[in-house]
């Protein structure tokens, strides 16, 4: 939809809705909000090009009629006058005018304070009794404002000419036909005639409200009484849904207004008041009384404003609450005080207080707004270091009782719009009065009127916006601003109550929080308050809290040893009720599965801390102090349980707890004795071969450099001959092998098998070595085989000469040159650097064929056999020539091997 944009008059200053809110003629009703600051209007607009095409319609019908222009022009007249009218009259029951009569060409607009119905268009259940009553009330203190201080009688006082506000508030308006009596004669009042001869419908009177003697007596008189009779028409309306006493077919029609007339006057007029219920049906019985006299038949007999206002129907304490609330900004501040505390004081018959009796509408559209326009007007004059004096303080802590008292009939979004951004929310621009800020801040009876009303607060608000509210309340609540250093006894009280109101209510505020806010703010403040306090109470509610934090789960084992041990530590009072409550924290703390706390913490802080405790009682009876030790024993019980349980069950397996230690007694010994050892991982050589292991770049390898074993007092090997060979080292003829004998050690002696086996077996670490017995050495077919490192050496026996078992030489010692050439040759293979493939075949023969002195060393011993092969890892990269499988046996063709073969052999003779 193509909609203009208008940048001056009504329009450009205002937006207005494409829609009405409601029709009252000749006004099309619009709702409009101011473009800046936001201020709501209801806009007021006549469509002159529509109007002016239904006036030449209607006179193009009837020839009779007058000229279409002067029709326009008189119509136009009256609704110029109309808002002139408005715009002159100000009273709280007269509609009020923010913008006056605009005129363009196709348009009559004015802008009024935001109506939302009159009495023609509002639904019926929005109008309950209280509503009416109310309405009516305010309806006649506007007419009694024209009657006795403007000399104006109205003489259009119809459903449609009352309005209602966005408060409830019923307000006057139609001033279309307006007479002031001050500006007419008495011979003019006795002869007033009405024109209703119009063919426009709201030029005309309403002749269902209109007063006889205007129309059928014969001289008129215009006077107040005049409305009266609309007035009382009116309320009948109200209270029948609509119903009319006197309903014409045709409203401009006066010989149906006379037959009507003449119809309600048989059944009105001869009757007792009591008798008019037939008629009157749902009208109140109290206006019983003074309904005759509102429709009586002559002026001279009905009833005044002033004596209906002060009937009996308006007498009751509720009409009167609302009437003293719409009349609120008028009384002194003593007056305010008094009606607020009214207004909260409960009927212990009913067990409800005034404020429950109001009508919904009237309590949310007009007193919530009224009350929150209270505080935001004291704050905004409020300094933050001013000090509120005791009236002005009551005040504020009335108007946020009742607020809250109203806002839990709310809804959630209308208690936001309405309180909570108005309230409880800190403007962020610059220049711009903080109100939530000053309120708390105010004085600790406004934080406490607060805190009394979080519960409300928390169930109107969303999570955000209330833990925003609670930070910025938390400091303030637990102590005291600057400027209450100096508090009265009242104050103090009201702090130690602050406090412990706070306290209690913090358990449905904690879950909701974050855990870094908890650990470094809310939980350090609880301990100060609780460190510093000297109030029993406090302190009581302080313990209830940790133990609540504790079984939520909500703090965890470091803010206990951190944060909360070393205050109880320092606990000076006595007192029984705080030993009770402490004690029976620390049997929680120590049966929680959630915080379990160290055994030794529990052993050193709090099993001591409450032996001191409840000795430390002196005010607390037998059964009390048994009561203690009750909770202490079942504290230090279930210490022990939980030792207990990290013990073993049996006393085996303490004599794990030494592995150094030798057996002592014969289960000592069998519990030494392993069925099956985990076989060590040592790490691999860190060359390609075993035979070729790389060495750092000029070192030299060490081949005639005696291995030093670490000690002589851990023999390997036992040996009964030595020699010197060509290199001078000691060397022995390796005749048998004894085990080791250490109890420290777990291997098995093991039966050798024979040397010429197809398969050597796999030789397990040297901590757990197994030697064999001597056999006999095949010499008729030797073969060369590689062999293991010294971890796995199987030694084998000679056969030519047997000599007896030397009992002071063993092998591996210092005095066993054989092993130790035998040891230094596999460690120089080890620290060898990296050579081609070439060059590492051609060391493997010189290794072997180094000179002759090897050999006639070698004639002393009687056979030599290989040693088994280590487990050949999978990520070993051989050099070029040699499988995976035999380390030093290279691929060559088969008779270079045998040729080898021969040559090997032969020499193997020659050694023999």
């Amino acid at each position: 939809m193509f909609k203009l944009n208008f940048k001056s008059g009504i329009r450009g200053t205002y937006n207005v809705s494409d829609n009405p809110s409601f029709v009252a003629e000749p006004w099309s009703v619009y709702p409009g909000k101011h473009r800046s600051n936001g201020k709501l209007v209801s806009v007021f607009i006549f469509d002159k090009t529509k109007f002016e095409s239904q006036v030449n319609r209607l006179c193009s019908t009837s020839s009779s009629t007058k000229n279409p222009k002067v029709i326009i022009n008189e119509c136009y007249e009256l609704i110029k006058f109309e808002v002139n009218q408005l715009s002159k009259l100000k009273h709280p029951q007269i509609l009020t005018i923010f913008e006056v009569l605009e005129e363009t060409k196709t348009k009559f607009l004015f802008a009024s304070e935001p109506i939302v119905d009159n009495l023609q268009t509002v639904s019926q259940k929005n109008l309950d009794d209280l509503s009416i009553q109310k309405g009516l009330l305010q309806i006649a203190k506007g007419l009694h404002f024209l009657h006795s201080y403007c000399s104006i009688v109205h003489l259009n006082l119809q459903p449609e000419s009352v309005f209602i506000n966005n408060q409830g508030d019923w307000k006057l308006g139609g001033f279309r036909f307006l007479q002031n009596l001050n500006e007419i004669s008495p011979s003019e009042r006795e002869n007033f005639y009405i024109m209703n001869s119009s063919y426009v419908p709201f030029a005309n009177l309403n002749l269902n409200f209109t007063a006889p003697e205007l129309i059928i007596d014969s001289t008129t008189n215009l006077n107040f009484a005049n409305d009266m009779w609309s007035f009382g028409h009116l309320i009948y309306y109200l209270y029948n849904d609509h119903d009319l006493l006197v309903n014409c077919f045709d409203l401009n029609s006066i010989s149906d207004y006379k037959q009507e007339f003449r119809k309600f006057e048989m059944k009105f007029y001869n009757h007792k008041p009591s008798e008019l219920k037939y008629l009157l049906k749902n009208v109140p019985e109290k206006l019983y009384p003074i309904f005759p006299q509102l429709l009586a038949r002559y002026p001279n007999d009905r009833l005044t404003l002033d004596h209906f206002i002060e009937c009996d129907f308006f007498n009751g304490s509720i009409i009167k609450a609302m009437w003293f609330i719409d009349e609120f900004s008028t009384k002194s501040i003593d007056e305010k005080l008094m009606f607020m505390q009214g207004l909260l004081v409960v009927d212990p018959r009913t067990n409800e207080n005034l404020i429950s009796q109001f009508p919904a509408p009237f309590k949310s559209s007009k007193l919530l707004p009224l009350l929150v326009d209270v505080l935001v007007n004291e704050f905004n004059v409020l300094n933050e270091k001013t000090i509120l004096d005791p009236n002005t303080d009551q005040l504020i802590c009335y108007s946020l009782d009742i607020i809250m008292d109203i806002s839990q009939s709310l809804s959630q979004l209308t208690f936001q719009d309405k309180v909570y951004d108005n309230l409880f929310k800190d403007d962020t621009k610059k220049n711009v009065s903080k109100i939530a800020t000053k309120m708390l801040m105010s004085s600790v009876k406004v934080r406490l009127t607060l805190v009394e009303k979080l519960s409300i607060i928390q169930e109107k608000t969303n999570d955000k916006q209330f833990i925003e509210l609670f930070k910025k309340m938390l400091d303030l609540v637990l102590t005291s601003s600057p400027k209450e250093i100096q508090q009265s006894e009242d104050q103090k009280q009201n702090q130690i109550t602050l406090q412990d109101s706070f306290l209690k209510y913090l358990p449905n505020i904690v879950a909701n929080l974050e855990f870094p806010y908890i650990k470094n703010t809310l939980f350090p403040m609880l301990c100060h308050v609780f460190k510093t306090t000297t109030i029993l109470s406090t302190k009581l509610i302080t313990i209830d809290m940790f133990e609540n934090l504790v079984e939520k789960k909500i703090i965890d084992k470091i803010i206990i040893t951190e944060q909360l041990f070393p205050i109880f530590q320092n606990l000076k009072s006595r007192d029984k009720r705080v030993v009770g409550t402490v004690l029976s924290f620390f049997l929680r703390l120590c049966k929680s599965t959630h915080i379990q706390l160290e055994l030794e913490s529990m052993v050193d802080t709090v099993l001591p801390q409450c032996l001191s405790l409840a000795f430390g009682c002196n005010d607390c009876t037998q059964l009390e102090f048994k009561k203690f030790m009750s909770i202490t024993n079942e504290i230090q019980k279930e210490l022990i349980e939980r030792k207990l349980s990290s013990l073993p069950s049996t006393q085996a397996s303490t004599t794990k707890f030494n592995d150094k230690s030798p057996p002592t007694t014969f289960e000592s010994l069998l519990q030494t004795q392993a069925i099956s050892d985990a076989p060590k991982e040592f790490p691999g050589p860190q060359t390609k071969t075993i035979m070729q292991p790389s060495r750092p770049a000029g070192r030299s390898p060490p081949i005639n450099k005696p291995l030093q074993p670490s000690s002589s007092s851990s023999p390997i090997f036992k040996s009964n001959q030595v020699s010197n060979n060509e290199y001078g080292q000691q060397s022995s003829t390796i005749s048998s092998f004894k085990p080791l004998q250490n109890t420290g050690s777990s291997y098995k002696p093991l039966q050798a098998s024979s040397v010429g086996a197809s398969k050597p077996s796999q030789i397990s670490p040297i901590s757990s070595f197994k030697p064999l017995q001597a056999s006999s050495v095949k010499t008729s077919s030797p073969s060369f085989k590689p062999i293991s490192p010294v971890s796995s050496f199987k030694p084998i026996q000679p056969t030519k000469k047997q000599h007896s078992p030397s009992p002071n030489l063993t092998l591996g010692a210092t005095s066993n040159p054989t092993a130790d050439r035998l040891l230094n040759t596999l460690q120089s293979t080890f620290d060898r650097s990296q050579k081609n493939n070439e060059d590492e075949f051609d060391d493997f023969q010189s290794a072997n064929n180094s000179s002759g002195g090897t050999r006639s060393s070698m004639k002393s011993n009687n056979a030599m056999k290989t040693l088994p092969n280590p487990p050949i890892t999978t990520n070993v990269n051989y050099p070029p020539g040699f499988n995976s499988n035999v380390i030093l046996a290279p691929k060559v063709s088969s008779a270079a091997h045998t040729n080898q073969t021969k040559k090997f052999n032969s020499e193997l003779s020659d050694f023999i």
